[in-house]
């Protein structure tokens, strides 16, 4: 039993895991962080994750050092045949057939693809602590009025033509409250009595707000879920080197050498503390914290190790 302890947890961490990148890749730009249940659903995944690492390496100890009373099969090559049973079928059908292996490795794959999603929607969109601050203060965007103007700086493209002005700007909003933007950047010089849209907090003036940035400011107040470009776009690069590289090198390792690596403790070692680290890396967006820049590098290591898997089981 110590093998559908090891599918088990196995299958309960893809689960959640799938669930966590799905949902962190829709999130929207105005939700703030951190969302209820989120941070939650990463541990889970953090725990499910060693689960399975553990469980597989009782099995394997048993299977080598026969430390159980009854010693389960080992369900690993495609040629072996197993003992009978209902269970032991079940697991010869589902878990050593070719179709199975590489079903099994085009739901990594997806997952994969996903989680880069998600990581990039939590980098891009979710990564300013000033923005988190004026979403956790409940943001609105509205249109204010000039009231004084400073520190006037043009901006100029790469050949020299003038794109706008960055400058220091205090306006007066329809509530009556006045508010100051630091980094307002507009395409005209903005006088006093001009109009300007703002994104900030009415309930919390002093922290003061953006005014049009090289961004749309109003995709801050979006709060429904669903796939945006930022997460697009990383996903097809992604999907991109899963056609390229990683599926060629699967193909040519053949199932055999991918059922190996998928029940080798030692490589699935490797790949819980991959997973562990991307955690780590996102946790601090995923809790508002927002207190390093590892995001990104977690998701290249990802991408990586994925492609390193199938070169593996090839070269064994």
């Amino acid at each position: 039993m110590l093998a559908w302890s090891v599918r088990i947890s196995g299958l309960l961490a893809f689960t959640a895991a799938a669930a966590l990148a799905v949902w962190t890749a829709g999130l929207a730009d105005g939700v703030p962080l951190p969302a209820p249940g989120l941070t939650e659903l990463a541990w889970v995944v953090g725990g499910l994750v060693w689960l399975r690492v553990l469980a597989l390496w009782a099995w394997w100890f048993d299977e080598e050092y026969g430390w159980l009373p009854t010693r389960p099969e080992r369900p690993v090559s495609l040629t072996k045949g197993g003992r009978p049973g209902p269970l032991r079928r079940l697991a010869d059908r589902e878990y050593e057939s070719t179709a199975w292996v590489f079903l099994r490795q085009s739901a990594v794959w997806s997952l994969v693809v996903t989680a880069i999603a998600a990581m990039n929607v939590l980098g891009s969109s979710h990564g300013s602590p000033y923005v988190h601050s004026l979403l956790q203060a409940g943001a609105a965007y509205t249109t204010a009025i000039v009231a004084e103007v400073s520190d006037v700086d043009e901006v100029r493209n790469g050949d020299e033509e003038l794109v706008g002005y960055h400058t220091t700007l205090v306006v007066t909003t329809p509530q009556g409250s006045r508010v100051r933007s630091d980094t307002a950047f507009t395409p005209h010089r903005p006088e006093p009595g001009d109009q300007v849209r703002i994104l900030w907090a009415p309930t919390a003036p002093e922290l003061g707000g953006l005014v049009g940035t090289d961004e749309p400011l109003d995709r801050y107040l979006k709060r429904d879920w669903g796939p945006t470009l930022r997460g697009v776009g990383p996903a097809a690069l992604a999907l991109l080197l899963v056609l390229t590289c990683m599926l060629p090198t699967a193909v040519g390792a053949e199932a055999d050498g991918l059922q190996e690596q998928a029940w080798s403790p030692f490589a699935q070692t490797v790949h819980a503390a991959a997973i562990t680290a991307v955690l780590a890396a996102a946790l601090p967006y995923l809790t508002g914290t927002l207190d390093n820049g590892y995001l990104g590098l977690a998701a290249v290591g990802l991408l990586a190790l994925y492609i390193a898997m199938p070169v593996r089981a090839l070269m064994a």
